[in-house]
């Protein structure tokens, strides 16, 4: 049985700032923070744009963090 704070920890996450275009991802299995570099910040907001007009997002960032667990 998982405890409380194993619960409240996201599975993925994004950070993003459209004025100082920094961004982040977060996946539980990496445990950490990625910091992504100011250049890659169009790829975040595509990546959002994927989640967010996608019919079935949980399954969209699912696949997501499947790619990023892959690539670690």
């Amino acid at each position: 049985m998982e405890n409380e704070t194993e619960r409240t920890i996201p599975d993925f996450a994004i950070f993003r700032n459209s004025r100082t275009r920094q961004s982040a991802i977060w996946t539980k299995a990496g445990g950490r923070w990625h910091e992504c570099q100011r250049e890659e910040y169009p790829a975040i907001e595509v990546l959002v744009h994927l989640i967010e007009k996608s019919p079935n997002p949980v399954e969209t960032a699912e696949e997501i963090i499947k790619f990023i667990n892959m690539q670690g």
